[in-house]
């Protein structure tokens, strides 16, 4: 029986090397707390390397928050004003990288494709794990909470501009055209206070405007 068993461990095929750094320590949440997502994001890395691995791992983060979406708006309100302070902070700090790659992802996403063209920025790790966490404690019932209301929104812009009131995000938002022509430090800048603004806001109105960006944010679950 033992010799069966040793000879059925040297057949098995070698297990996909987890993830190091920041974006391991996101593979290792989504392992302890959602195991079945853990296997096809492993499975899906298995025998990937370099950038190739990186953007296979974007791909399933993305596709693991996109389908934990409901979940992840059911979490408590604080929870999402911190993933949206985080997120501001990212920018910033991905704005003094590559700016250009800061106003791709600022309008597509951390874990999208655009942002797995680049090299990920320093805090990436806790970002993806508060989502995690967030779809965790989301779960059961997943309900989201009430989303933002046009005065809510009104407040926010104005936390907005405060913050960076030399970049016209009002502006940007209203006219495609204008946010098409806008410079990338102008996209990064402007991302960045979006997130921001949301914890400088009372508690429920941060609460709700953050549910709400996420939530556009985040988008439907991946096809």
């Amino acid at each position: 029986m033992r010799f069966l068993a040793l000879v059925l461990l040297l057949a098995a095929p070698a297990a996909a090397q987890p993830p190091a750094g920041e974006l391991g320590s996101i593979v290792e949440s989504i392992r302890q707390d959602f195991p079945l997502d853990h296997r096809a994001i492993a499975t899906s890395l298995d025998g990937k390397t370099g950038a190739e691995a990186r953007r296979v791992l974007y791909d399933g983060i993305d596709r693991f928050v996109r389908a934990r979406r409901a979940s992840i708006l059911a979490a408590p309100g604080p929870s999402l004003v911190a993933i949206e302070a985080r997120q501001g902070a990212l920018l910033r700090t991905l704005g003094r990288q590559n700016v250009r790659l800061c106003a791709s992802v600022g309008d597509r996403g951390f874990f999208s494709s655009e942002a797995a063209a680049g090299e990920p920025p320093a805090g990436i790790g806790p970002l993806g794990v508060a989502l995690v966490e967030a779809a965790k404690a989301g779960a059961a019932p997943a309900r989201p909470g009430p989303a933002a209301t046009k005065e809510d929104f009104i407040a926010w812009l104005a936390a907005v501009e405060k913050i960076e009131p030399a970049v016209p995000v009002r502006a940007m938002l209203q006219d495609r055209a204008l946010r098409l022509k806008s410079s990338p430090d102008q996209l990064c800048r402007g991302s960045a206070a979006m997130h921001e603004a949301v914890a400088a806001l009372p508690r429920p109105v941060g609460e709700r405007v953050a549910r709400t960006l996420l939530g556009s944010a985040i988008g439907s679950p991946a096809p």
